[in-house]
């Protein structure tokens, strides 16, 4: 089991986040988070991604609980966790190169790990990452040289040659165009069966995560409101996700009953 969120809340500065979040991802499988803007779909994954600590319920990542880990260990969890952010924490001065190169900081001792950043000795497999991301020119390129688009290529990147075995993405594409957005979903769904990771992306486009994940996690309010397969996943489910509706009134019995089973696992 890569994740699993059992009756999972977050508070943050006197707020309710995320409320009784139940959700498992097995090894190797792939979903999309959707839902509204500020339904709690970043939270969701920045919690997989031990950058918050739950405020109750538990949480395992990759076999572990990573609040019961020392430093130590829960550097390694974090090793084996590949994040790509909406907008990338790039230092500006940074080259390409140094930026991808840092996927694998945590793979190593310190010092070792520094070393590897300052004078990457892989440079054909940052090169070939780049490559994957029609970014091959830019490797010495400075990041406050690139457009935004190309700053979460880069992100994307990273990850790549980082080899996790947890792929969290949140909006990966919101900076690209459309013949990209759709390259870079596939190279992510491609990455992720390759290495028998398993990937779990946040789409603003309920468009691409029908088209490209076998399952549908709509999130709303800080809570999960469906989890179904997306052959389930019909235009009422999608409305009342959207709007300010109920579910069960939308949705049809054999799907009110997979989301209630949902909700239970």
């Amino acid at each position: 089991m890569s994740l699993l969120f059992d009756n999972t809340s977050l508070e943050l500065g006197g707020n309710t986040i995320l409320r009784d979040i139940r959700l498992e991802l097995a090894s190797g499988e792939q979903a999309a988070l959707i839902g509204p803007s500020g339904a709690g779909k970043t939270s969701l994954l920045l919690l997989a991604a031990t950058r918050y600590r739950p405020s109750s319920g538990s949480l395992s990542v990759l076999g572990d609980n990573p609040w019961h880990l020392s430093a130590r260990w829960l550097r390694r969890l974090r090793s084996r966790i590949g994040m790509v952010y909406q907008s990338p924490p790039l230092p500006a001065r940074q080259r390409v190169i140094h930026a991808v190169a840092a996927g694998r900081l945590g793979q190593s001792g310190t010092l070792a790990a520094l070393r590897r950043l300052l004078w990457p000795d892989d440079g054909a497999a940052i090169q070939d990452c780049l490559q994957r991301v029609d970014l091959a020119d830019k490797l010495w390129q400075r990041c406050d040289q690139l457009s935004g688009g190309q700053r979460q290529r880069v992100g994307i990147a990273r990850v790549l040659y980082q080899q996790a075995q947890l792929l969290l993405a949140d909006e990966p594409v919101s900076a690209l165009d459309p013949r990209l957005a759709e390259d870079t979903i596939r190279l992510l769904l491609a990455e992720a069966s390759a290495s028998e990771a398993s990937l779990l992306v946040s789409l603003h486009s309920v468009e691409l995560a029908l088209a490209y994940f076998p399952r549908i996690i709509g999130v709303r309010d800080g809570q999960i409101m469906f989890d179904l397969p997306r052959e389930q996943v019909h235009p009422g489910v999608v409305s009342a996700l959207y709007a300010d509706e109920r579910l069960a009134e939308s949705v049809a019995q054999p799907a009110h009953a997979a989301i209630s089973q949902g909700l239970r696992c």
